[in-house]
């Protein structure tokens, strides 16, 4: 049978088959157990894909039903976007570390695959700073002030599996799983932002691009078949840093975002280039990326 499994956490199996994938708990008192030792068996683009979206449903457990939508608004997504950018800076900064790494260890896969990412990644820090700048605040102080939580420790995580590990391949179910959570957001997302922003005002280049309007669909399916190509032990590894991203996610997707009063507060003594209420200059309104 085509099947694939990986310990993603303590007594925690993420088993996958070329349908559908599930979590095994592992057994504790010493009886034998199906999944209880190593998988061996060679991956394949159907079962792989399962392994990964099962290690990040497994680590959504107990979080998606309580998410509790906080209702945005334009200081809000400025929050949001210094988020969208410190992730988006980091990808520019680390992944050509961990291709680095790849090649010297002669692992032109995934060296190949950093690489590429690197290049199509390129620019998109600069998506976020645009659009900060389109809601009218200076994005060097909305970056410097706002540190979404969920942001920062997703990039510490990210910076420890590329610098402090022996191994960096942590670095691609990282990236496999922001991908995959950025191409759930479709059309009616980037609308729901745009119809809350006041009149004239562009500030969804960045959230185009990480949606199922951009490009992620295509680094999803490319990613999934270089992983499928590797061995079991750095798929089980892949599998284990989706579950330990995705668990990042949606725990601090949960701490209550500030508000205007409090963001507005950090910002201060500053005040932004213009009101929110103010149509964006002939400049920002045709800057395209």
């Amino acid at each position: 049978m085509n099947i694939e499994w990986a310990r993603v956490a303590a007594g925690k199996v993420v088993v996958a088959t070329p349908h559908d994938a599930w979590l095994h708990r592992s057994r504790v008192d010493g009886l034998p157990d199906d999944f209880g030792h190593s998988m061996t068996a060679r991956g394949r683009t159907g079962t792989t894909r399962w392994l990964l979206d099962g290690a990040i449903g497994a680590a959504s457990v107990g979080w998606r039903a309580s998410s509790a939508a906080q209702p945005l608004t334009p200081i809000r997504w400025a929050w949001r976007l210094a988020g969208f950018y410190r992730t988006t800076e980091a990808t520019s900064r680390l992944l050509p570390e961990a291709a680095r790494r790849f090649g010297a260890a002669g692992r032109r896969a995934l060296e190949a695959w950093a690489r590429m990412r690197t290049r199509e990644e390129r620019g998109h820090d600069r998506l976020a700073l645009r659009d900060i700048a389109g809601l009218g605040y200076d994005p060097p102080l909305v970056v410097e002030r706002f540190a979404p939580p969920g942001a920062c420790a997703l990039v510490d995580y990210f910076t420890r599996a590329v610098r402090d590990t022996d191994d960096p391949i942590g670095c691609v179910g990282y990236s496999y799983v922001l991908e995959r959570l950025a191409a759930e957001r479709g059309a009616a997302d980037v609308d729901a932002i745009e119809t809350m922003l006041p009149p004239g005002v562009r500030a969804t280049r960045c959230l185009r691009v990480h949606s199922a309007a951009g490009s992620d669909e295509a680094h999803i399916a490319s990613t999934i078949e270089m992983v499928a190509r590797l061995s079991a032990r750095e798929r089980e590894a892949v599998a284990t840093a989706c579950y330990e991203t995705a668990r990042l996610f949606y725990c601090t997707n949960h701490v209550k975002l500030p508000d205007d009063d409090e963001l507005n507060e950090l910002l201060a003594p500053h005040s932004p280039r213009r009101t929110d209420g103010q149509k964006g200059s002939n400049q920002d309104r045709h800057a395209q990326p």
